[in-house]
């Protein structure tokens, strides 16, 4: 049998661990489960809204991401050490007492993504990207569509693909057929949730009108689910302007999206890639870990959208 790569093996742990959390948040979000999580509201160890049982949720399945990390990855030939970035968790490097100098792997995670529709039951996902510091570049993502059932994934040397549970189908993410080249009649993704989300995209009154001809559509959407949806087919465009993303919500779909050959920039016009400036990263975090770093972005199936 022939030796999985460094990138392949990492990618399977990655998936194994995604598709877990996804079983565990759909099963902790059932009805006769939400009296326990109001009661845990009020553990001092979640500094969110008191008011919001998703943080619970989502510190619970931060956690269980950390043990799922440690068993999986204790497993890689040759990884002593690795780093693990995330909003809730910050900075940590395993096993405990490694230096993070000496970490060639740092895996960004995002345990769910779009927390305040998932007591609703209406979207989130769990969100996993390796980065390896030896490449400069990421080498496995996954993102899991918690109750639509599909896993996106793409690795160093293999491509960009999804599995769909629902339907048994699993595809290739190329963006879909025919891409768009102007918005008259795209299907436009816009991360929005919050007021000033969707005041700032009111104002956009000439990006509206392109969009409103030939009856386009404006769709919400929120983190690397933005940009998937475009690298799936199910929209032609996304973008971001009115805050950004922070990196360990973006990099699993930015890297996915890279994979399937779709053009990301950034508001001027730049090319973003999966390579990143991880000191500046981690400096940002550490100095206001509420205010990381953030990407605004545009992402589309051709070069031309515009």
């Amino acid at each position: 049998m022939a030796k999985l790569t460094l990138d392949h093996r990492v990618l399977r742990y990655c998936r194994q661990i995604i598709m877990e959390t996804m079983d565990h948040v759909r099963g902790r979000m059932r009805e006769e489960n939400l009296p326990r999580l109001r009661c845990r509201v009020d553990n001092p160890h979640i500094e969110k809204s008191e008011q919001n049982l998703t943080k619970v949720i989502d510190q619970e399945t931060e956690d269980m991401i950390l043990d799922l990390v440690q068993f999986k990855f204790a497993k890689l030939p040759d990884i002593k050490a690795y780093t693990l970035f995330s909003e809730e968790l910050g900075v940590r490097t395993l096993p405990e007492g490694a230096n993070e100098a000496e970490a060639d792997l740092v895996v960004f995670i995002d345990p769910i993504d779009g927390t305040e529709f998932v007591e609703a039951l209406q979207g989130g996902w769990s969100l996993i990207a390796v980065y390896d510091r030896r490449v400069n570049d990421v080498i496995a993502a996954v993102a899991g569509d918690i109750f639509l059932d599909r896993l996106y994934w793409a690795s160093k040397t293999g491509v960009a693909e999804c599995l769909d549970f629902i339907t048994h189908s699993w595809f290739r993410l190329d963006g879909g057929v025919d891409p768009k080249t102007s918005l008259t009649g795209a299907r436009v993704n816009v991360l929005t949730t919050k007021v000033e989300r969707y005041q700032a995209l009111s104002e956009q009154t000439t990006l509206l009108n392109a969009i409103r001809e030939a009856d386009g559509r404006v769709n919400l959407s929120w983190g690397s689910n933005t940009i998937i949806q475009v690298a799936a087919g199910y929209a032609d465009v996304a973008i971001e302007f009115a805050k950004g993303f922070a990196t360990y919500d973006i990099l699993p779909g930015l890297y996915i999206a890279q994979k399937a050959g779709l053009t990301i920039i950034d508001l001027n016009g730049n090319l973003i890639t999966s390579q990143l400036d991880l000191d500046e990263v981690f400096y940002a975090f550490r100095l206001d870990s509420k205010q990381p770093k953030r990407t605004p972005l545009y992402c589309s199936q051709g070069t031309g959208t515009g």
